[in-house]
């Protein structure tokens, strides 16, 4: 890991292991509500079409947001979120995920996400989308 994780993020991440190994998906930043990260497009989650399945640009940015959100040292679930996919990426291709937030209050949260596959032509955009978060409180 980063030395730009913020260190209540690096705790949850080492709960989402599974998520994260599920997905490819590899933590590079999550600061002052702004989190960046990478994921290869697991071969297990191409289609038929022969591109990895949109739960994986989701999964990039829905994830990135719970620890951007995590660098404020708040928790958050998802309430909704809304992904437009540009480009398909293959099984080949390297993501990179980009969101920060963008509003916050007491109780929610509202963010932007990217991701872009990472290539010889420079980043294109694979898929943009906004989500909304619930604030919680952490019980011990």
């Amino acid at each position: 890991m980063a030395d730009f994780i913020h260190p209540r993020v690096k705790a949850v991440i080492a709960q989402d292991r599974g998520i994260l190994e599920s997905f490819g998906i590899q933590v590079i930043r999550a600061e002052d509500g702004v989190c960046e990260v990478t994921a290869d497009v697991p071969v297990h989650l191409v289609n038929a079409a022969g591109f990895g399945h949109g739960s994986i640009a989701y999964s990039v940015m829905d994830t990135a947001c719970a620890y951007a959100i995590g660098s404020l040292e708040v928790r958050g679930v998802t309430v909704n979120g809304s992904v437009t996919y540009v480009r398909g990426a293959r099984s080949e291709d390297k993501l990179r995920g980009h969101v920060e937030v963008i509003s916050r209050s007491r109780r929610m949260a509202t963010l932007r996400g990217e991701v872009f596959i990472e290539g010889g032509e420079g980043p294109q955009l694979a898929a943009h989308g906004s989500f909304v978060f619930q604030l919680i409180e952490i019980r011990t």
